[in-house]
This record gives C-alpha cells, sequence and structure tokens, in this order.
C-alpha cells in the first residue's frame, strides 16, 4: 500500500509539471481502477520486487489521472467568451462575507439561475457606487445568506503574472470562482437590482451569517480603535481589515 501511495503522489506531482491536461481523463480512470483492481489477482503469484514495481506504476498512472480529473472537473463551469461583458441577469445568494470599501462592497454570489447564459456556479461580483470619487449609484445592502437578483457584466478570471507575485487567478480557482465582474447600476426595467429573500437555509449561509454578525459586532464595540482588524481576523478569519503599511 505505501509502494502505491508513493507512485500516487508522483504521479500527481508530474501532472502539476505538465503544460496541458490530458484529454478523456474521466475514461481514462476508469479503465485504470479496473486494471487496479485486476492486479490484486494477477499479481498474488508474483515475485516480491516486481509486485512491488507494478504497484508503484499503477499507483503513478493513477495519481496522475486522478489529477487530471480533479482539474477537469474544477475547468469545466467556466464562462463563454460570448458572455463577457454582456448584460446577464442572476439569481442566487450572496456567498461570503462582504468587504465594504470606499466606493462599494465585494462579495461572491452562489449562482441558481442565469437568463439567456452559461453562468458558473460562484462568481465574484463589485457592486460600485461610482467612480473617480462620484458617487451616483445607490449599492445595496448585501448581507451573507440573502437571495438577490442582479443584471451583472462578467468576464473570464484574469490577473498579473508578475515573477514572485500573488496569482490572483490561481487563488480564484483555489476558490471555486470561475468569472468576476461587477453589479449593473441601472438594469432594465423589468429586472432591477433586488433582494428576493432575507436569508435562505444551509449550513454555508448559517457560517457566513454568524461570522458576519461576529465581525459587526466586533467593530462595534473597537470602534475607532487600531487594532479592530487585527481582532477580526484572529475570531473570523477576514483579514481585509488590517491596516497595510
Amino acid at each position: 500500500m505505501r509502494t502505491f501511495l508513493l507512485g500516487f503522489s508522483a504521479g500527481a506531482f508530474w501532472l502539476q509539471m505538465q503544460a496541458a491536461l490530458p484529454a478523456h481523463a474521466g475514461a481514462a480512470l476508469l479503465l485504470t481502477s479496473l486494471l487496479l483492481v485486476m492486479l490484486g489477482y494477477v499479481t498474488r503469484g508474483w515475485h516480491t520486487g516486481l509486485r512491488i514495481a507494478m504497484r508503484c506504476l499503477f499507483g503513478l498512472v493513477f495519481g496522475y489521472l486522478w489529477a487530471a480529473f480533479l482539474a477537469h472537473s474544477a475547468l469545466s463551469s467556466q464562462l463563454a467568451l460570448k458572455d463577457e461583458g454582456q448584460d446577464i441577469t442572476v439569481i442566487g445568494t450572496v456567498a461570503s462575507l462582504p468587504y465594504r470599501f470606499e466606493q462599494g462592497v465585494r462579495f461572491n454570489f452562489a449562482v441558481e439561475k442565469a437568463v439567456g447564459a452559461n453562468v458558473p456556479p460562484l462568481i465574484a461580483l463589485s457592486w460600485y457606487a461610482g467612480f473617480r470619487d462620484a458617487v451616483t449609484n445607490a449599492v445595496g445592502d448585501v448581507q451573507p445568506g440573502e437571495r438577490w437578483r442582479l443584471t451583472v457584466r462578467l468576464q473570464r478570471p484574469h490577473g498579473n503574472a508578475n515573477p514572485m507575485g500573488f496569482d490572483y487567478e490561481a487563488w480564484l480557482l483555489e476558490q471555486g470562482v470561475r468569472a468576476t465582474g461587477y453589479v449593473r447600476p441601472q438594469p432594465r426595467a423589468d429586472t432591477p437590482n433586488v433582494r428576493l429573500a432575507a436569508f435562505v437555509p444551509g449550513f454555508g449561509n448559517v457560517v457566513e451569517a454568524s461570522r458576519a454578525a461576529l465581525r459587526a459586532r466586533i467593530a462595534r464595540s473597537l470602534e475607532g480603535k487600531q487594532y479592530a482588524g487585527v481582532i477580526v481576523a484572529l475570531v473570523v478569519g477576514d483579514q481585509r481589515a488590517i491596516p497595510h503599511g
């Protein structure tokens, strides 16, 4: 078993070194799984060294294909190129702690329904009050677990490719976010930005709503205190209120 696990780890690492994902990883993984089951019966009478080598080889192939299958699954839901920059009406829930900044708010949005487009299940949105210090739009008071109907414009995740810098695109992929965009401030009259439900029951929504309540209480209690952002980060894991510099 240890030999197989070592091969499995080496196979997963091998995939990370490739420039492109292999095609048909799911079918190949299923075939390899069947061969792996057969291996336990076929190699019973084999020499110990040969048996170890075969287990290592199958672990290598299985680890490579398993990592490829997971990668294909993570990349399967993405925004179509034709839908980039288009007005899309989406219905879903606020799926993260909203981050409020001077010109608006940012949050993750779990999409339940999209009209006329194939939208990934989790997107990152910004809702701006205006641009260049000009407040011209009303920003919704979004809270975790709320269901909203929003008109948005989206794009596929993009980040700067600076050597040794923060890889924003990779970070979004780790979070499961497959599109980013912003809320349109003045959509069509028949599809306004509107809250549909104050709270949608669900484990993730309960967790995020509890974090939001704790953050708000700490912010009220430590208003004006320099270390308030540090306390929030320690209690609820939100580091964005820590001042930089």
